[in-house]
């Protein structure tokens, strides 16, 4: 079910807060009813899938159990209230809450995980959105590409009002630019073949007469032609077209564009007008297809004879044909040119190019077309040669005919024009290149298909290479110019000044000066279009790397959900597991009890004369020993000789040896035997004891002190004439660590442990929830004065440190302690601090060292996660002290005081301040990260050469819940198999070494990677 009622465990935690005040006044046994119904609701909305609704009702009923317990009813009848509530509802509901806390903390972690993903995924959508409208848009624009001012801007640097069928038929293509067709040809003629458009219109050439009106023209068309003819002002474009473009006084285009222009003054023209360049005879000849027939031909009148006269005709003079040549005196014939075979170049700009035209280099005719007389090099020859001959030439000196020299000239400059043509059409195909790949680059981007998509990136990688050989190309080409241009100046700086260049000269530089005009203004477009596809190459690779990360966004996404599923899966499967598993413990323990009734026990054989008769209302203990046969058997062995071997007699010592007692106290564990291995024996909740087994396990596992303890070397320093406990604890956490270190049991009950417990506490005589925290400082504390070798305390000196070196003053006051203090305890758990006070006012500082048994670290305000090392930082963070007196200055205006941790344990017990008071006492969830393996305080110890700074984790007590209504549990690392186990209750189960950081961490125990133990804590 998806998470609906919070965004953190706090604020369910606020949900399930009681109205304390109010339901003091209430009879508890309502309030057991009210609890028992939480109970069950938990439950059933646990089932359902509800996690947030569940844990905020158990958390209800625990905080209601905990009032119901501080009720003066309550105490009166302990055993009657805990009926009524079900023992075991309250531990079920304890587990329940701290499964579904760990759920839902995992649970709004991932929500807040993914609403960040989410967030940037909407933001990469609606980025996608965008994209697509802009190319949508570019898309449309560019189909809009041949507009009126496009058609107008690029025709009239050209060719004038003319359109040029290139033009007009990507303008038909494109849509995008309204026009419509005028076909002023007879009406024969139209009906024979016109262009295959609806808008294309026939206005015959009879209809139009010089001097009509535009009104008057209208009623004389045909009745087809004069649905179409509104449609001229509404247009972008009117094309007039006839056979040949031929723009002549008196022809039928000449004025039907005078009717148009001039003749029309009520009308208002939207567009331009445009007469198709060389006429319908050049559209049929270049879009066959785009003909209603395609095999018509242009009729051709006949010149007019009005001026032809008999007396033009010249006839041949046979005479003078016979008569001699004097080849010195003829000139040589000029080269012939045929101008009709050279080809038409058409310049096109980028939006004149068909989108879907097949692009082809446009190759210019041979020079073979241009007809010449062979005689034209030969004799240029000659006159080269006959210039640079030496004048004692023997002959007569050629006379040198200065022609030859213009008609070279007129050579270079038809192959320089013939350059200049190649050079254009180059450029021209170029630009439709240029569009190609834009066009490709489009058609790529909007492919879905894989297939065509990978043809056209292999298209585009081909084109680019294209463009770089026609640069290559071109530049060839523009040397070629070049030095065509340097022969031609040579020659003509040869040849006298007085000759004139003739007319045909001038028209083919003329037409090279055009071209080159036109050549400049393609060059201007293809760079142009150049620096924009290099910038779409540049766009387009930030487009793929922002692709990247989008693709990257969207496995995170997808990894998320993936886990999410993964976890709920494994978290049903582990509440599968645990019904199973409670299952299985409760058929064994009834199967256990079936079986207890069917023992029978045998009386021993001597019981009859050991003074218990028939009659006697006493029962032998089989855990006691038989005491009237170790006294006969005593007695045997005291009946032979003894032979005393003096020197086997020990050497005296100084040193008095504490005699070690035996421990003959008969306690009962309650144990369930099964073999779990050693020291992985559960502890059973007697009653709210989670916290005093959760420290236990701690304990058990802090292997230094274990074995001590197991070894029985404890009894050597032992006080037993302690005023406080009498050694008591340590006897029984002795023989509590034996019994969970023996591997043959799968848990015990340390009711003994706890008795004597309460005895010298009376806070932990009862069965109420108690701190982990301090049950450990008291504990050790005991430990520590009980093993204590200084049987005669002394006080501790006074420090005063002024003006001393630190070192110097740290170890005297750690002299002093260990003077008074010298145990076990201190030596793997004590550890020294630091502390300073300085004034505000005369900056001068007050310090002294103090021993510690374990630090507790304040967690930040904040929710948010938080590492270990930051609780450090915090922990020795300068703090203001108000109303301080200073010893030197004796003023009160405060101090800023200051704790450095100067001395660091073999064994540290780090102690997480998780619960604060604003008025009532509340807990703080965060995430506390620590490192599992190692952890390195170098960078918090001040003393210059620290010992013990890297550390291993060992052992973390947890808590769960609030402070009245909570459960502890403890992750341990087995030493005997160097794995991580929890230990709840009577529960043992391993775990990964992942799973020891959570919220719940309360207590963290650590151990020196490099101490080593004195012999007789190693044993």
């Amino acid at each position: 079910m998806e998470l609906y009622l919070g965004e953190s465990v706090d604020q369910l935690n606020l949900k399930a807060e009681l109205p304390t005040d109010k339901f003091k006044l209430t009879n508890p046994r309502l309030l057991v009813t009210t609890a028992v119904k939480l109970y069950n609701q938990a439950v059933e909305l646990r089932d359902k899938g509800d996690a947030e609704l569940s844990y905020v009702s158990f958390m209800k009923y625990l905080n209601l159990v905990n009032t119901i317990r501080k009720s003066s009813d309550y105490r009166k009848d302990e055993k009657y209230y805990n009926n009524l509530l079900g023992t075991k509802n309250v531990k079920n509901a304890i587990e329940n809450a701290e499964i579904l806390q760990k759920d839902l903390n995992r649970r709004y972690e991932d929500r807040a995980e993914e609403a960040v993903i989410r967030d940037k995924f909407e933001k990469l959508e609606a980025r996608e959105k965008l994209e697509k409208e802009a190319k949508d848009r570019f898309v449309e624009e560019k189909t809009k590409a041949i507009t009126v001012e496009t058609l107008t801007t690029n025709l009239s640097g050209f060719q004038g009002d003319f359109i040029s069928s290139w033009q007009l038929e990507a303008m038909i293509k494109q849509q995008s630019t309204s026009f419509i067709i005028f076909d002023v040809r007879s009406k024969e003629d139209f009906k024979i073949s016109h262009i295959k458009h609806p808008n294309c219109v026939s206005i015959p050439e009879d209809t139009l007469k010089p001097g009509l009106s535009a009104a008057a023209l209208f009623k004389t068309l045909p009745v087809e032609a004069r649905l179409d003819w509104p449609k001229r002002l509404t247009v972008d474009v009117i094309v007039l077209v006839d056979w040949f473009g031929e723009r002549l006084p008196g022809t039928a285009i000449f004025i039907l564009e005078e009717i148009l222009t001039k003749w029309d003054p009520s009308s208002t023209y939207k567009g331009v007008i445009k007469l198709l360049s060389k006429g319908y005879d050049d559209w049929l000849s270049r879009f066959p297809m785009q003909t209603t027939n395609p095999h018509a031909t242009a009729f051709v009148k006949a010149a007019p004879l009005e001026d032809f006269s008999p007396d033009d005709i010249e006839y041949p003079d046979f005479d003078e044909a016979m008569k001699p040549l004097n080849i010195e005196t003829i000139a040589p014939p000029q080269p012939v040119i045929n101008r009709t075979t050279k080809p038409a170049i058409e310049v096109k700009k980028i939006e004149e190019i068909p989108v879907d035209k097949p692009i082809t280099y446009p190759v210019p005719l041979p020079r073979s077309t241009i007809q010449k007389t062979p005689s034209v090099d030969q004799e240029l020859e000659k006159v080269i040669i006959t210039e640079a001959s030496p004048v004692s030439r023997i002959g007569p000196i050629p006379i040198v005919d200065r022609n030859l020299k213009m008609n070279a000239m007129v050579k270079y400059l038809q192959d320089e024009e013939t350059l200049v043509e190649k050079h254009l059409a180059m450029t021209v195909n170029r630009l439709e290149k240029e569009k190609e790949w834009d066009r490709i680059r489009s058609e790529r981007e909007a492919s879905a298909n894989n297939e065509i998509t990978n043809q056209l990136q292999e298209r585009e990688k081909q084109m680019l290479e294209m463009f770089n050989k026609m640069e290559n190309d071109n530049k060839l080409q523009e040397l070629e110019i070049a030095r065509l241009r340097k022969e031609v100046e040579t020659i003509r700086t040869g040849t006298e000044s007085k000759v004139k260049p003739d007319a045909e000269e001038n028209q083919i530089q003329a037409r090279i000066k055009e071209k080159e005009v036109e050549q400049a203004a393609m060059n201007r477009e293809v760079e142009r279009l150049r620096r924009l596809r290099k910038e779409k190459e540049k766009a387009r690779e930030k487009e793929k790397e922002e692709r990247a990360n989008d693709e990257e966004l969207k496995k995170n996404m997808l990894r998320i959900q993936e886990n999410q599923a993964r976890k709920n899966e494994e978290l049903k499967k582990k509440r599968e597991e645990e019904n199973k598993r409670e299952e299985e413990t409760k058929r064994r323990l009834e199967n256990q009890q079936k079986n207890s009734k069917d023992v029978k026990f045998d009386r021993l054989k001597d019981e009859a004369s050991s003074g218990f008769g028939l009659g006697s209302k006493m029962n032998r203990s089989h855990s006691t020993p038989d005491l009237a046969q170790a006294i006969q058997k005593e007695s045997e062995q005291g009946s032979k000789n003894l032979k005393v071997d003096r020197e086997l007699k020990p050497l005296t010592t100084n040193r008095t040896r504490i005699i070690p007692r035996p421990d003959l106290k008969n306690r009962n564990f309650n144990p369930v035997y099964g073999t779990m291995g050693r020291g992985l024996t559960g502890l059973k909740n007697l009653g709210n004891t989670c916290y005093m087994n959760s420290i236990l396990q701690c304990i058990s596992n802090s292997t230094l002190l274990t074995n001590f303890f197991i070894d029985g070397h404890y009894r050597e320093f032992i006080n037993t004439s302690n005023k406080q406990t009498g050694g008591e604890i340590s006897d029984e956490v002795s023989s509590t660590l034996n019994a969970l270190w023996s591997g043959q049991y799968r848990s015990i009950s340390c009711k003994d442990l706890k008795n004597a417990v309460g005895r010298y506490k009376s806070s932990f005589r009862g069965y109420e929830q108690q701190d982990s925290h301090e049950f450990l400082t008291i504990l050790v504390d005991w430990l520590h004065e009980e093993l204590n070798e200084i049987r005669v305390k002394r006080p501790l000196k006074e420090q005063n440190n002024y003006g001393m070196p630190d070192e110097t003053a740290a170890n005297m006051a750690w002299m002093d302690y260990t003077d008074s203090n010298k145990s076990v305890i201190v030596q793997l758990f004590a550890g020294q601090q630091r502390s300073s006070l300085k004034c505000a006012v005369c900056l001068k500082e007050s310090v002294t060292f103090e021993p510690f048994f374990n630090l507790s670290l304040p967690i930040p305000p904040s929710n948010s996660q938080c590492s270990i090392m930051e609780c450090f930082e915090l922990y020795t963070k300068p703090e203001q002290i108000v109303g301080w007196s200073c010893p030197f200055c004796k003023n009160k205006k405060g101090a800023s005081k200051k704790i450095d941790i100067w001395k660091l344990p073999p064994v540290l017990v780090v102690h997480l301040q998780r619960f604060y008071n604003d008025g009532i006492w509340r807990k703080r969830l965060n995430m506390v990260d620590f490192n599992v393996n190692e952890l390195d305080l170098k960078s918090v110890v001040k003393i210059n050469k620290p010992r013990y700074t890297k550390l291993k984790l060992y052992a973390v007590s947890n808590h769960y819940g609030t402070m009245d209504a909570g459960h502890y549990t403890a992750y341990c690392k087995n030493a005997e198999y160097n794995k991580w186990f929890k230990f709840d209750d009577q529960d043992v189960m391993e775990i990964s070494g992942n799973e020891v950081r959570s919220s719940a961490a309360y207590i963290l125990f650590y151990t020196a990677i490099d101490y080593q133990a004195p012999p007789v804590i190693q044993n």
